[in-house]
């Protein structure tokens, strides 16, 4: 028999009745999520495309990461990059608000980092919540093309101990972990522990030594070499209190050092990068039910994000401090059929030493370079934002309206105003049909804040229509069509600059479907289709600098334009989960992505790779010796296929055949 709460994972194509409280009713409370009304409800009835992953389902697949979490969703694509997983949500790169534990993860200053890799560690999370469409209304800002919550476990969820030992083939991963919790009735406590350390890719670098401590590169003749990147590590750690339900404490650390080469566009010229990110946060959040209509909550929280980001011989460090409080008002009107949610929120930021760049690195690596370093300035800055938002639903029969409206209030961008308006119609059991509209929008990139006073904030407008229909437990579909158009677009070429604002039209659509042939059997598809038209991207860069008559050092800038990049515009995915017996669990999964593109600003060329296909599988088997003992052994690119993907500047090969093996004891 499969868990329960690994069927029907697409949260919005579910049948059932249109009480949510059904879902609980039944043991689903997996498909509960609470990031679309800042309440929890049921994914089916929510006012958005909404997805719920649980634990169970994440480890019956043999996923390790968030990135694999996300790539088997509709509408994601995790780009691999030297540097880790690149997402993109319905063709918008780096579009979407990660949260944990509702913490947005992001860093101000660096848009490319994302908590998507072995940083952070599954074996404390719950559940991953999903929203594909804007949700700046109830999140602020960069929740523009979707949101992503991570749920950690608490003390009511693992009454006892856990312990896991793992180990990768790829880079010779080795790693544990220690989770602990404990219900007191009245109050209870999780705690997390876990690491991983592991060689870096079989890549090796030829530059050296460049920067030294000097006002001139370091000279041809000490600048090359030979060597192997250096070893990665990863650490986190997790705790939770709660005291009955009306206060919780939680917080989060988490370290990792990511080493790995970059190789320029002429294939010839390579050198080590490193990043390292600690990330922590403490939050406080306390709920009073007034009476039985109305709640009001406080949350409160401070973040730290120190960034040491270093390039081949010089090192960046920026610290960015977050202090953020909130207060949410719930109120039920008209006899229970409509909620009233009300907030005011204030976030301070501050933010020390946020590199930014105005050259173009490769261009000064070469042996022809003897006299000129890349331009690099640290900048500090503090940003306030006052924040108020609302949001009403109100239920008509079979059919749920809502409407929400959010003004942001800031001291160095410009103010904006979010809104979202929607229906969800549930005629039958079988049937459900969303029609949701909302807006959103991201604050800017560090270096626009040196260029502009106040600069444009990029927005986005989106329309989704999905139909879902499930007439039988075992057999469901949905298919979901988006119209996303972005206003004042602007992206970041790696150490070049930002392109000019621009606008896009993004459409296309999502096919999920799911059919259970057996009580031991499921197999799950979905398909991603992907358009947009608009102008070339168009990138003001500093090509080249040279000495003038007076002495001092003149730039030259030139423009350069090339297309949007949506990532492959077709994703698919076909996954089977059979349990032959109680005990053993096998997954297999078939992931397709059409061709992308490679663009070569310098050489104005662009290079394409050719649309590609992967098989992974997993396999776990439970209570292996002695009860309680579960072993996971999962295999990525089993048919361990060589083929490019687009790096940074040059193509680089995809991930190779790998094995992971997790031991786990339940204490």
């Amino acid at each position: 028999m499969l868990p329960a709460d690994s069927l029907g994972a697409e949260g919005d194509s579910r049948g059932g009745t249109s009480d949510d409280t059904m879902l609980m009713f039944v043991g689903m409370d997996v498909d509960v999520l609470s990031i679309a009304s800042r309440r929890e409800e049921g994914a089916r009835q929510a006012p958005a495309v909404a997805h719920v992953i649980s634990s169970s389902e994440i480890r019956s697949r043999g996923m390790t990461t968030l990135a694999e979490v996300l790539s088997t969703t509709p509408g994601f694509y995790m780009a691999q990059k030297e540097w880790g997983s690149k997402p993109y949500l319905r063709g918008i790169p780096e579009s979407i608000l990660f949260l944990y534990d509702t913490v947005p993860m992001r860093s101000n200053n660096q848009k490319s980092v994302h908590p998507l890799d072995y940083e952070l560690p599954l074996s404390a999370v719950k559940r991953v919540e999903v929203i594909r469409g804007p949700g700046s209304v109830l999140w602020g800002a960069d929740a523009f093309s979707g949101i992503v919550n991570v749920v950690p476990y608490t003390g009511k969820d693992m009454d006892g101990a856990e312990t896991g030992v793992l180990y990768n083939s790829y880079g010779d991963h080795g790693g544990g972990y220690v989770n602990w919790g404990h219900d007191a009735g009245f109050w209870d406590v999780f705690l997390s522990v876990s690491g991983r350390r592991a060689d870096t890719e079989d890549r090796s670098v030829n530059i050296l030594d460049f920067w030294t401590d000097k006002e001139a590169p370091a000279a041809p003749e000490n600048r090359f070499g030979h060597e192997r990147a250096d070893d990665a590590g990863y650490i986190e750690l997790v705790g939770r209190f709660s005291y009955k339900d009306w206060l919780t404490i939680s917080g989060r650390f988490s370290d990792f050092t990511r080493p790995y080469a970059i190789t320029a566009s002429d294939g010839e010229l390579a050198w080590e990068e490193e990043r390292s990110s600690p990330i922590s946060f403490l939050k406080v959040e306390g709920k009073n039910e007034i009476d039985h209509n109305s709640v009001i909550r406080a949350t409160g929280y401070f973040k730290n994000v120190n960034t040491d980001y270093r390039v081949i011989d010089k090192s960046f460090t920026s610290d960015e401090n977050t202090s953020y409080g909130e207060l949410v008002y719930d109120q039920r009107m008209f006899t229970g059929k409509g909620v009233m949610t009300t907030g005011i929120s204030y976030r301070n930021q501050q933010v020390d030493d946020a590199p930014i760049w105005d050259s173009y690195l490769p261009d000064f690596l070469g042996s022809d370079n003897e006299s000129f370093l890349p331009n690099v300035t640290q900048t500090d800055y503090t940003g306030e934002l006052w924040s108020v938002f609302t949001q009403y639903t109100h239920h008509i029969g079979d059919l749920k309206l809502h409407a929400g409206i959010r003004q942001d209030e800031y001291k160095i961008y410009e103010d904006h105003s979010s809104f979202s308006a929607g229906a969800v119609w549930t005629p039958s059991r079988e049937w459900t049909v969303k029609l949701l509209y909302g807006t959103a929008y991201r604050t800017p990139f560090a270096r626009q804040l040196l260029e502009e006073d106040e600069p444009e904030l990029e927005g986005v407008e989106t329309v989704n229509l999905n139909v879902s229909w499930e007439p039988y437990e075992c057999f469901g579909m949905s298919i979901c069509g988006f119209d996303s158009d972005l206003d004042d677009h602007v992206m970041q070429d790696p150490y070049a600059g930002l392109s000019e604002p621009n606008h896009q039209d993004v459409y296309g659509w999502e096919f999920w479907a799911h059919v259970d042939p057996l009580e031991e059997l499921r197999f799950d598809f979905n398909m991603t289709r992907i358009y947009n038209s608009g102008p070339d991207e168009t990138y003001r860069y500093n090509d080249y600098s040279f000495i003038g008559p007076d002495g001092d050092l003149v730039d030259h800038f030139t423009n350069i334009s090339y297309p949007f990049d949506p990532g492959p515009d077709v994703i698919m995915n076909f996954s089977a989960l059979w349990q032959p017996v109680d005990r053993l669990q096998l997954y297999g999964r078939i992931l397709y992505f059409s061709e992308q593109q490679l663009i070569h600003p310098r050489q104005d060329r662009i290079e394409s790779t050719s649309g590609e296909w992967e098989l992974d599988m997993s396999a776990t088997l439970k209570d292996i010796c002695r009860q309680g003992v579960d072993l996971e052994c999962s295999i990525n690119n089993l048919t361990d296929r060589e083929y490019d993907i687009p790096g940074t500047y040059a193509l680089m090969e995809r991930k190779p055949f790998a094995v992971e093996v997790v031991l786990r004891k339940r204490w």
